[in-house]
């Protein structure tokens, strides 16, 4: 990252955040794995593989950390240490909390592995939104630890004591968008406070960053930045991605187009 870049930062009054699926972590050898391999065996096709995945995912992750995305997520949060800003992340591998952002100031649209559903799209408790009724997040991480480490330390599926649906008795699934009826209300109160905070930024000097965000849900980061960058005059946008990092007409004087991986970027 360039002096010119921190400065803009720093002289910003907020600073709002996108972090795109360019800083996603990867699953990269986790099916050559030959516990991976193993218990994928043992699954039966349908919910019990689907939710199995994203269990082997979590404790991938955990077992191979990225040490340069860790490292860019701090480095990050030194960049924004006492700055009025908000992250908005699409990445559903929550590398972006415990890294020392304010996590009141994060909110993630798509999951992660914070929460836990349903699985079952025909949960009652689940059809129940049509009538008005809230279905059930479950936000307790006792109810995943234990299969979590069932899971690292090497035991059967059969071994394995998955949480399931108190209404239906279905397997809970971590409330990421890839579950079959993703629940939004696991992000929600988040997103209103997002949105609250981007109603005062209008008549500010606000940096606008995005990091590794391309045509992914691009109505969630991409497309909102731009308009928030045209309407107040007084804003700039910074877009860093590897490959989709051209900026609108609109926005050539008062945008910086940056062709970089976001992780390189960062840790510059």
């Amino acid at each position: 990252m360039t002096e010119e870049i921190r400065e803009k930062i720093a002289d910003a009054q907020m600073v709002l955040v996108g972090i795109g699926k360019e800083l996603e972590e990867r699953f990269h050898g986790m099916e050559q794995d030959a516990g991976y391999v193993r218990l994928r065996a043992q699954a039966h096709e349908g919910e019990q593989r689907d939710v199995l995945e994203q269990y082997l995912r979590l404790a991938w992750l955990k077992d191979h950390p990225d040490e340069r995305k860790k490292e860019a997520y701090e480095a990050l949060a030194v960049l924004l240490s006492g700055k009025n800003c908000f992250v908005v992340t699409l990445c559903t591998d929550d590398a972006v909390f415990g890294a020392g952002l304010d996590e009141g100031r994060i909110v993630a649209p798509c999951g992660g592995f914070r929460k836990l559903q349903c699985a079952n799209p025909q949960c009652p408790s689940l059809q129940e939104i049509s009538a008005g009724q809230e279905a059930e997040i479950f936000s307790d991480s006792s109810l995943w630890e234990k299969p979590l480490e069932q899971l690292r330390q090497g035991a059967a599926l059969s071994e394995m004591e998955f949480p399931r649906c108190p209404v239906c008795g279905h397997l809970l699934a971590f409330n990421q968008i890839t579950t079959p009826g993703y629940l939004e209300k696991g992000y929600l109160p988040q997103w209103k406070k997002y949105q609250k905070w981007l109603q005062g930024t209008l008549n500010h000097r606000l940096c606008i960053l995005e990091l590794g965000a391309g045509m992914e849900y691009p109505s969630v980061i991409r497309f909102p930045f731009e308009r928030v960058a045209f309407f107040n005059q007084k804003s700039e946008l910074i877009r860093v991605h590897g490959r989709l990092y051209q900026m609108t007409a609109e926005l050539k004087d008062r945008g910086t187009p940056i062709q970089a991986d976001p992780v390189e970027f960062l840790l510059e």
